[in-house]
C-alpha cells in the first residue's frame, strides 16, 4: 500500500511532463532577428526555459527602471526567510518616506502616516510599481546596497542594483535628491527649471550608465531560478510570484501578446523621454502555457524614438512570437 501511495505522485508527474510543451527555439530566434532588424530601438530579449534560449543582445546591459522593484522585494523576502522580518510585520510610512513619480501609497498618508505591513509594501512595489513602497523597503534592509549584496550572495548574475528610486530618477534629470522633494510639486517645478544642456548631459550619461541595469540573460536566469524555488523558501517564493501575477502595469506589453489561456507573472519598468528618446521600456516575466510549461521572457526596449504604443507593441510581439512557436 505504501509503495502504491508513493508511485501515484510519480505517475502524475510523469503524465504532466508527457503533456508539457516546449518552444521551437530556432524558429523563435529567426523571428526575433527579423523583429530586431526593423525595431526602432536597441532591443534586448531573452526567452529561455533554462536549457535553451532565443535572445537578442543577450549580454548587453539595459536600464532596469522600475523592474528594480522586483529584486528589492526579493531581497526583503530573503531577509524574511532569514528571520529578520515577518510578512505581517507592521510598519508606518510618513511624509519623509515620499519618493518620486509613481507612488500611490503616499495618497494614503494621514496626520500619523500610513500603517501597513511589509508584505503589503512588497505587493504595492511590484503590483502598482510604487516607488515609495520600494524605497521604504530598501531603507528597511539598511540601504539599497543590501539588495545587491543579497543578489551577489544568492549567485544572481547580470543584475545591478545601485540606487533607490529617489536618487536614480533625480539624477537622470540633472538634480540631486533632497528633503525639499517630499513635496512633489517642488520636484516638478525644479525639473522644469533645469537648463536643457544640463538635462541633455544627465540623460546621455544615464543611457550609458552600467548602474541599475541587467542583461537579458541575467534577468531570464534570475526569473527561472526564482520560479524553480532555488532562491527563496516555498512560502516567500509563492508570495512574490503571486505579486508578479497580480501586476497591474504594462497591460499593453507582454500581457497583450499572450492568449487568455496562458498565465503571466511579470514586472514592468519605464523611463521618461528626453528630446524624443525613451531610454527604457521594459517588461520581464514568466510566461506559462496551459500545459504548465514555463518560460522566462525578458524584453528591454532601449533608446527608442518610437511613441509609447509602438514600444509596448514590440514587447507584446515577443510574447506573441513565444506563444506562436510553442509546441505541445
Amino acid at each position: 500500500m505504501t509503495h502504491r501511495r508513493r508511485a501515484l505522485p510519480l505517475l502524475l508527474l510523469a503524465t504532466a511532463l508527457a503533456h508539457a510543451g516546449t518552444l521551437d527555439f530556432a524558429a523563435l530566434q529567426a523571428d526575433l532577428n527579423t523583429l530586431a532588424s526593423t525595431a526602432p530601438a536597441r532591443l534586448g530579449v531573452c526567452v529561455s526555459d533554462g536549457k535553451q534560449s532565443a535572445c537578442l543582445r543577450p549580454n548587453e546591459r539595459f536600464s532596469l527602471q522600475s523592474v528594480m522593484k522586483l529584486p528589492v522585494g526579493f531581497a526583503v523576502l530573503d531577509a524574511i526567510d532569514a528571520g529578520r522580518f515577518q510578512l505581517d510585520q507592521r510598519v508606518t510610512l510618513r511624509r519623509e518616506d515620499t519618493s518620486v513619480f509613481m507612488q500611490p501609497v503616499i495618497d494614503l498618508l494621514g496626520p500619523n502616516g500610513y500603517t501597513t505591513t511589509i508584505g503589503d509594501l512588497i505587493r504595492r512595489a511590484n503590483i502598482d510599481s510604487d516607488s515609495a513602497a520600494a524605497d521604504y523597503l530598501a531603507r528597511l534592509l539598511g540601504g539599497i546596497h543590501h539588495v545587491q549584496r543579497t543578489l551577489t550572495r544568492k549567485g544572481v548574475r547580470g543584475l545591478r542594483i545601485d540606487r533607490d528610486e529617489r536618487d536614480l530618477q533625480t539624477e537622470i534629470v540633472g538634480l540631486r535628491w533632497g528633503p525639499q522633494y517630499y513635496d512633489p510639486k517642488r520636484l516638478t517645478a525644479d525639473i522644469a527649471a533645469v537648463p536643457s544642456a544640463v538635462r541633455e548631459r544627465a540623460y546621455k550619461a544615464y543611457q550609458t550608465d552600467p548602474r541599475d541595469t541587467a542583461t537579458p540573460t541575467g534577468m531570464a536566469e534570475f526569473l527561472l531560478n526564482l520560479h524553480a524555488g532555488r532562491l527563496l523558501k516555498p512560502t516567500t517564493t509563492a508570495f512574490l510570484l503571486k505579486a508578479l501575477a497580480d501586476c497591474a502595469t504594462g497591460l499593453d506589453r507582454l500581457k497583450a501578446g499572450k492568449p487568455p489561456t496562458w498565465k503571466l507573472a511579470h514586472k514592468t519598468g519605464t523611463a521618461g523621454s528626453w528630446n524624443g528618446i525613451s531610454a527604457a521600456t521594459n517588461d520581464v516575466g514568466l510566461l506559462t502555457s496551459p500545459e504548465g510549461s514555463t518560460f522566462a521572457v525578458a524584453v528591454f526596449v532601449a533608446d527608442s524614438p518610437a511613441p509609447p504604443e509602438a514600444r509596448a507593441a514590440l514587447i507584446a510581439k515577443v510574447a506573441a512570437l513565444t506563444v506562436r512557436h510553442y509546441r505541445k
